[in-house]
């Protein structure tokens, strides 16, 4: 069976002021924030196009959902204010040599990321138009924004060359952290808190859309054995199994091949332009 379905298909058959429930991925919120992300435009005019439809929309996601979603913009963040704090040591000497050196070390092992990425991307559009591919409308899903970030163990590296409190007019990790990303990330959950509910067979609004009364989280290393994929998108596959919402709308490539397989009663909403990918890797 074929459980999948393109944002213009799954808009078109809507009804005026029908009532959907959507259980969202990480990606998909990521994408929707950040305008940086290839998809930003993608997700928000499928949101667009659904409000004007109906208003009559529940999204739903998860706590591991909100992880990542954290995750990445507590990488994004502090990527971000490092490089401003690099900025204004050129005029204004508020970090040590150690801590300069560390940065200067970090950002060419990112621009080194960032190229190969380019490059990538540029060589597979190639390869596809060597083979008659028609790539204008195509989405390439090799490329990652997460180039443009710090990797956790390049944060590591500088956070360890930064003394932890401030010594004179020398900026310590503590205080960076304090000033530049704390509040940001209250902000960021906050976000999140204003756009989805959180799925949980313990609370009120949730409650009614669960099968079950307790979610068996055995399951989800059940569906991680079966595909291969990564072990936070089985657990939205399974907490999604465990309810009656049918959508889950998705830019993740494992979660629509997991879900092709182990969460067949489900529908996986994704962009219209990489079904035929899917098609192909899939064979219905």
């Amino acid at each position: 069976m074929v459980n999948r379905i393109g944002f213009r298909e799954f808009l078109k058959k809507l009804q005026k002021e029908q009532e959907v429930q959507l259980i969202l991925d990480a990606n998909v919120i990521i994408a929707y924030r950040d305008k940086n992300h290839k998809d930003h435009d993608t997700i928000r005019e499928f949101f667009g196009g659904l409000n004007k439809i109906t208003k009559n929309v529940s999204l739903f996601t998860s706590v591991t959902t909100k992880a990542e979603f954290l995750e990445y913009y507590r990488r994004k963040t502090i990527t971000e204010a490092i490089l401003q704090l690099y900025k204004i040591n050129k005029t204004q000497k508020i970090i040590s040599d150690t801590v300069k050196q560390e940065i200067e070390n970090q950002i060419r092992n990112r621009n080194l990321r960032q190229k190969r990425e380019v490059e990538k991307q540029v060589q597979f559009e190639k390869v596809l138009e060597s083979q008659s591919v028609d790539t204008t409308e195509m989405d390439i899903e090799g490329f990652s924004i997460d180039a443009n970030y710090f990797k956790d163990s390049e944060i590591k590296s500088i956070k360890k060359s930064f003394r932890a409190r401030n010594v004179q007019e020398e900026k310590g990790w503590l205080a960076f952290c304090s000033v530049m990303l704390m509040e940001r990330m209250h902000s960021y959950e906050k976000l999140l808190d204003e756009l989805c509910h959180y799925l949980t067979s313990r609370d009120d609004v949730s409650q009614k859309y669960f099968i079950k009364k307790d979610v068996e989280w055995r399951m989800a290393t059940q569906i991680c054995g079966e595909t291969g994929m990564g072990y936070s998108d089985a657990m939205i596959l399974n907490m999604a199994n465990h309810t009656t919402i049918e959508t889950i709308l998705t830019l993740d490539f494992d979660l629509v091949y997991g879900g092709h397989f182990s969460a067949m009663t489900k529908v996986l909403l994704t962009p219209t332009d990489r079904l035929k990918n899917y098609k192909i890797i899939l064979r219905d």
